[in-house]
């Protein structure tokens, strides 16, 4: 069977899945579920790419992150290795996407990168207009201002290039109103007014109902802030009537929460809270821990203002504990990274000021502050000069991925002192274990990196296994896990030597997909397969090794 398949009931299914995806959810996945089970029988990968990336974009609209991240990291080397990047490209954005969602800038912004980087190589235009919106509006939160108009402004470029506006309208539409309200976060309200009369001009014959509340949102603040409360009162009353039709206000998250804060700053409780108790009801059913806060956050300064004490009280006490299950980043440290990577973009740096930059902001914290480990930036550095390294040397690279059992029971019934103390002896135990060969990092909450470097086989299984043993050996009391009554660990590890193209992001999808498989079969337990998720026969292996060279441990 070719590439596209030539079964006439395989090209009927997905033309099924173009047809239903984002409005049949159930009718979407059925089909995707028959194509993936027709395309491992045939053996083939272009098809199970396309079942497994539309798979995950539906679990993405559905709010199931889990299943969309499981999806989407099974796709991405099939759809690579069958020349499918524009779906490439949308997965990485998705990813992105739901990396923000979660809190997580950095996981992000190298998702969003590499999607731009796909982009370009292969000419994906619309999804590239659209990665560079997500960009923009990235640097535009953490309050870097000129970055995120940099991104609108090639975005609006790009989208001026195509003469049909009504194809391209969207792209327009998202330009202006991005570049208009970063005019107004630098109360350059004169630019503001003059991208507004461009919305009105060219795209409000297009609008539908999603689009008013996205534009309306913006002119509602516009008005206030130019004390025109007339058109104000009118924009706010055109939104209470779109929200009440039901739209999809998910689409629209951001600009309603800012739109809250308005309400909040004016008085109207009546809108405020009408819009909070939809909101509410969405994030709840999404599980996503920073949508929930961020809308706690607008009823504790409702609470606050209303001086309604044991609601505030009560939102005050649930936000604290969200906020202990989501990693908190530094802002400052954010805002230094987004600037690390924006520099990798521009290709007319120099290679000395691109380093300085780095080296800087390496000083600064590379370094976990709980645990002492290497933290997710140096992370970030260190797994992609390993993997150019055993790329160029013909060495074999494994990565790992592991997590503790039933982490949040431990957490709820030991407190989160207790867990703190976890997984500081987890780290202690990769301390013990790190070499020249052997880089171990935490990636946030109760997850562990390991990288080694030019093992076999069959020393990285044993090192893996020594590990999960030595953590057993603590006998840390858990008698909350469906696994042992002690603390155990899952661990799912990817192994191979780099071929031309891979990135050290390959290794840890595959090693993530792993763990993942691992936890759903059992717990406590190893799973180590190649880069392509095919899983290693160890005694099958020689278990010859490579060499390092002495210098390797300045990498």
């Amino acid at each position: 069977m070719g590439v596209h398949g030539s079964n006439d009931v395989v090209n009927a299914w997905k033309q099924e899945v173009l047809n239903s995806r984002g409005k049949d959810a159930e009718h979407t996945l059925k089909c995707c579920l028959d194509i993936e089970r027709y395309a491992k029988e045939h053996k083939d990968a272009a098809l199970l790419g396309f079942a497994y990336f539309y798979s995950g974009e539906t679990y993405y609209l559905l709010n199931d992150v889990e299943h969309m991240f499981h999806n989407i990291a099974q796709a991405i080397h099939l759809l690579g290795q069958t020349g499918q990047w524009e779906l490439i490209a949308r997965s990485y954005n998705l990813m992105a996407i739901s990396s923000v969602n979660k809190g997580n800038v950095s996981a992000a912004m190298d998702y969003y990168l590499t999607g731009l980087n796909y982009c370009r190589k292969y000419g994906i235009t619309k999804m590239e207009i659209s990665i560079m919106q997500n960009l923009g509006n990235l640097y535009m939160e953490n309050g870097v201002y000129h970055e995120a108009q940099s991104y609108f402004e090639k975005a609006h470029s790009y989208c001026r290039s195509n003469p049909d506006v009504k194809e391209n309208y969207v792209g327009l539409m998202a330009s202006y109103v991005n570049l208009a309200r970063c005019y107004m976060l630098q109360g350059m309200l004169d630019k503001t007014h003059a991208y507004i009369e461009k919305l009105d001009a060219e795209c409000a014959s297009y609008y539908e109902d999603i689009d008013i509340l996205y534009v309306d949102c913006l002119k509602a603040r516009y008005y206030h802030l130019i004390h025109n409360y007339v058109r104000r009162d009118a924009q706010i009353q055109e939104i209470v009537e779109i929200i009440n039709k039901n739209v999809q206000i998910m689409e629209v998250f951001d600009d309603l929460c800012d739109f809250c804060g308005l309400m909040l700053e004016i008085g109207r409780d009546d809108v405020l809270w009408m819009i909070v108790e939809k909101l509410d009801r969405i994030v709840k059913d999404s599980g996503v821990i920073n949508l929930q806060r961020r809308v706690i956050s607008i009823k504790i300064k409702g609470y606050r203002k209303n001086q309604d004490n044991a609601g505030y009280l009560q939102a005050a006490g649930l936000y604290y504990e969200l906020s202990e299950i989501m990693e908190r980043e530094n802002k400052d440290m954010i805002v230094n990274m987004l600037y690390v990577r924006s520099s990798l973009e521009r290709a007319n740096e120099s290679r000395r000021e691109m380093e300085a930059v780095n080296v800087k902001l390496l000083k600064q914290s590379e370094t976990d502050q709980m645990t002492g480990l290497a933290n997710r930036y140096r992370l970030n550095d260190y797994s992609d000069k390993v993997l150019d390294y055993c790329y160029e040397h013909r060495l074999p690279l494994a990565m790992e991925i592991l997590d503790i059992d039933f982490f949040k029971q431990y957490n709820d019934n030991y407190g989160h002192q207790q867990g703190d103390e976890c997984i500081i002896a987890i780290a202690d135990e990769l301390k013990k274990m790190e070499d020249r060969q052997t880089f171990c990092a935490r990636y946030g909450g109760d997850e562990f990196i390991i990288i080694y470097a030019g093992a076999s086989a069959e020393e990285v299984y044993a090192k893996a296994a020594a590990l999960r043993q030595n953590i057993m050996d603590l006998k840390l009391e858990h008698l909350y896990s469906k696994a042992l009554p002690i603390v155990t660990i899952s661990q799912g590890i990817s192994y191979g030597v780099p071929e031309n193209g891979n990135r050290s992001w390959d290794f840890l999808h595959t090693a993530d997909m792993l763990l993942y498989q691992v936890k759903k079969r059992s717990r406590n337990d190893i799973c180590i397969a190649d880069i392509r998720g095919q899983e290693l026969d160890l005694s099958s292996k020689t278990g010859k090794s490579g060499t390092l060279e002495e210098n390797w441990h300045k990498l």
